[in-house]
């Protein structure tokens, strides 16, 4: 129990006020990570409040409103656009005082650039959660954007994994502190569910006893769609049976070339009608049901890699780019397998002992779905942004004295 020396209302009392601020017009990464976030805190100890600075209202919108959560809308377009910034900072500012907010959270880089100064203006602790970051050492050179958010920074980092941090570190060696907070997963909705998967199966003409290999994600070259689709193609040469089906689709209007290179891979004759491109689904937890393994092929390092963590939480075997954040997730060959990124010959090797072997991958996807309830538990990753939230404000706060609890 907690109150004030000055005898005014404790907000150690009351659950902590926190405003989530985001900017994604399209539901990504972050945002289901967000998402999940918003969905498991304890409202006894965090009480949220969302803002988007997208152009439009996000696709997050309705699925905020239905956890009960108040949300606002602050336009903002492009940092450069130094008028309709400043508005959007003055905005969050007026904000932040109605509602009676106690810490600010800036969901990635871009809403750190309007969430900071706003939270400097009220006098209100910031924090950044990054979910991807690139050094100025990785790149010999230094976006302005980049600049402006290392300079502005916040009063804490939390980092979506080891990896993340360690990048982190190398641009903010004398603080601020950087805290590891990772990502939940929704247990209940991503699980082992063969129903879900035969039924996928059937709705797009898939026999039941087809092998099917599965990537997930956006279209991005990063992601190394190219590589598994290449792979695949090997294992066409080798003689092997298997559907190849690519859920996912061009997402921000980045790259979308890529979905025609991809296209035209698929078109190969080694592949003919063994590859299915399924686009965005509402449902990737039925399909990574419906898939024998589920692959992960990014060519660059992972920040953290939700799709390793879903498709390990639905009991399946996962075979992932041994690189970033999924070195953090597998065990290899007892959670699942791990690849050299970029191999498409080492990819087809693992893909073809897999597909040979049931046993080995209903056991992999045993340990990995028992690992996911420990490691991705979302009740116990909100509670850990809860506690370091509450470290943030309880760090601005002088005049806070802990009291012991009364007698019974």
């Amino acid at each position: 129990m907690a109150r004030s020396r000055n005898g005014e209302p404790d907000r150690a009392r009351r659950p902590l006020r926190v405003l989530f601020v985001d900017s994604q017009s399209e539901l990504g990464g972050a945002g289901f990570a967000l998402l999940t976030m918003l969905e498991y805190l304890d409202r006894s100890e965090v009480s949220p409040v969302y803002v988007s600075l997208a152009a439009e209202r996000p696709e997050i919108w309705p699925r905020v409103e239905s956890l009960g959560i108040p949300a606002f809308h602050v336009p903002a377009g492009r940092f450069r656009k130094l008028g309709r910034s400043a508005r959007a900072m003055y905005a969050l500012r007026k904000l932040i005082r109605k509602e009676e907010i106690d810490v600010v959270l800036a969901n990635s880089g871009h809403p750190l650039l309007y969430a900071r100064p706003a939270s400097l203006a009220t006098g209100r602790p910031c924090v950044w959660w990054v979910h991807g970051y690139v050094p100025v050492a990785a790149t010999g050179r230094e976006e302005p954007i980049a600049r402006a958010q290392r300079l502005l920074s916040a009063e804490a980092l939390f980092a979506n994994s080891e990896y993340t941090a360690g990048l982190l570190a190398q641009d903010f060696p004398r603080g601020p502190a950087i805290r590891l907070v990772r990502y939940g997963i929704d247990l209940n909705r991503f699980r082992p569910n063969p129903q879900a998967g035969a039924r996928v199966r059937g709705e797009e003409g898939l026999p039941a006893n087809e092998p099917v290999i599965g990537i997930f994600g956006r279209l991005q070259r990063w992601k190394g769609q190219h590589v598994f689709l290449r792979a695949a193609a090997l294992l066409a040469g080798r003689g092997v049976r298997f559907t190849a089906v690519v859920v996912g689709g061009t997402m921000f209007g980045i790259e979308p070339e890529y979905a025609q290179e991809l296209e035209r891979l698929a078109a190969a004759p080694s592949l003919a009608g063994r590859v299915r491109f399924l686009g965005n689904r509402t449902n990737p937890q039925d399909w990574m049901n419906a898939c024998d393994v589920v692959v992960h092929a990014s060519i660059e390092p992972e920040p953290w890699g939700l799709v390793v963590a879903e498709g390990m939480a639905c009991g399946r075997a996962v075979l992932a780019a041994a690189s970033g954040g999924p070195l953090e997730m597998i065990d290899h060959k007892r959670t699942g397998w791990l690849a050299a990124p970029g191999d498409e010959v080492a990819l087809a090797a693992w893909l073809e002992i897999l597909l040979a072997n049931p046993a080995l991958r209903a056991e992999l996807g045993a340990a990995a779905r028992s690992h996911a309830l420990q490691a991705f538990d979302p009740r116990r990753a909100a509670s850990v942004l809860a506690t370091e939230l509450w470290r943030q404000w309880a760090s601005r706060v002088a005049n806070v004295e802990l009291l012991p609890e009364a007698a019974p």
